[in-house]
């Protein structure tokens, strides 16, 4: 089960996000992704106590993350060092040294190992 919290902190979002991120539940959390980005100047997705997790909430995390830039809104994550988590996104091929789209080349959230030209 996805275990997803909402908090308002000094007029940023933040959604807290724990136990299994997979596609069985990534309805739940696009509906709070997109939630966020549309209710908040600046949100912060923190990812906690990770149960399971799969390429479905990379996915997830990425369109929010598109969707925010494109409404010029922040958009950061934290959590990125667990290892489950980071094992994920690596042999997934997220970690990047350059953003994948014009607007989120410099925030690009899987931005790893050095900064963006």
């Amino acid at each position: 089960m996805a275990d997803i919290r909402h908090a308002n902190k000094n007029g940023r979002e933040v959604l807290t996000v724990s136990g299994s991120l997979t596609v069985k539940h990534a309805k739940a959390l696009n509906a709070a992704l997109l939630e966020a980005v549309r209710s908040a100047p600046a949100v912060e997705v923190d990812v906690e106590n990770i149960d399971d997790v799969d390429i479905s909430f990379a996915q997830l995390v990425c369109s929010a993350h598109r969707m925010a830039a494109d409404l010029n809104k922040q958009m950061t994550i934290t959590g990125l060092e667990q290892e489950r988590f980071s094992r994920m996104l690596g042999r997934f091929g997220f970690f990047r040294h350059i953003g994948c789209h014009e607007s989120t080349r410099k925030s690009c959230l899987w931005l790893h190992g050095q900064e963006a030209p």
